[in-house]
């Protein structure tokens, strides 16, 4: 009898063993898919009249592309942006030029799935540099994304 009862829970156990290795194997892949695929991807925004576009290239950590803010009836700012990304926040610097001068200023995104979303500075330096929460947990974001198109 006590053979029975053992086999019985060993195979019970074996079975919850294979169920929660399938559970674990479907969240590995949903977070899989929810971080920032390796390669090229482009992103726009259009908030009424104003379009923003981000082209991203991503290879392993490091991050590097286009990104442009083209505010309706204002000057467009048009640059490169160099950083790295890990967790799906992408730290960057943004060298750009508006209205003719060179400008450099930190840029924060999160990016999933299909989406990017910018951070939202915690605050402007004595500069005029927006200042961002180093802990990415703390980190807000713009409600509407940038949502992934076709690379032109």
């Amino acid at each position: 009898m006590r053979t029975i009862a053992f086999v019985f829970l060993a195979g019970a156990a074996l079975v919850t063993a294979c169920n929660s290795s399938s559970t674990n194997k479907q969240q590995e892949d949903s977070l899989k898919k929810a971080e920032a695929q390796e390669g090229a991807a482009c992103y726009r925004k259009v908030v009424g009249k104003d379009t923003f576009l981000l082209q991203l290239i991503v290879e392993k950590d490091k991050a590097n592309g286009v990104l442009d803010y083209n505010f309706f009836e204002k000057d467009k700012n048009t640059g490169l942006i160099d950083g790295s990304i890990s967790d799906n926040i992408l730290r960057a610097t943004y060298h750009f030029q508006s209205e003719g001068q060179n400008s450099d200023r930190p840029v924060v995104f999160k990016v999933m799935n299909d989406q990017v979303y910018e951070a939202l500075a915690d605050s402007i330096d004595t500069n005029g540099v927006p200042v961002f929460n180093a802990d990415n947990s703390r980190l807000k974001f713009e409600l509407q994304p940038y949502n992934k198109v076709d690379c032109k």
